[in-house]
């Protein structure tokens, strides 16, 4: 399936598919409804928003052979490292490496810019995705804990980008 995807970073605003973007969001999030405390910040995604994240961040965009866009990630420049977010894939074709494809599309971008870890969060009751991204050479590098939590309520994971 992957062959058939092209990876690109969005450079003009009226290149982004905003409400398309939400919808893929809002999808592939939807399964975390009941598992995760606090419940995901994907959740309340708006068109705004990712406006706002489209003029801070990098947006690399999956789409099919139709020119559908079919996922999403986004990159936040964080001084030495790079952090990745809101990666999301059509939940239809959730499982054809599309995801894989973003990640390392992702941490390609970032290491031709210079920096030396690509930095995610992943929820800690969410092991599936844990194992998604150790698959993709990420490792637990820390913990993390939402505001009014007295727990662990996601790790903090991270891949060395000089190690290809």
């Amino acid at each position: 399936m992957t062959s058939s995807i092209q990876i690109y970073q969005v450079e003009n605003p009226d290149d982004v598919p905003f409400e398309r973007l939400v919808e893929i969001l809002l999808a592939a999030f939807a399964f975390q409804d009941g598992i995760v405390d606090p419940p995901s910040s994907a959740k309340s995604v708006t068109i705004s928003e990712l406006q706002w994240r489209f003029a801070r961040d990098t947006l690399l965009l999956a789409r099919d052979q139709n020119g559908l866009v079919v996922g999403q990630v986004w990159i936040e420049d964080v001084g030495v490292d790079a952090y990745l977010y809101k990666l999301s894939v059509d939940h239809t074709i959730k499982g054809a490496g599309i995801g894989k494809a973003l990640v390392e599309a992702a941490c390609a971008f970032a290491t031709k810019r210079g920096k030396a870890k690509m930095r995610l969060h992943v929820r800690v009751e969410i092991e599936d995705n844990i194992a998604f991204f150790k698959s993709r050479g990420f490792e637990i590098a820390g913990e993390g804990v939402h505001d009014g939590y007295d727990r662990t309520t996601f790790w903090k994971m991270a891949r060395d980008l000089s190690v290809q």
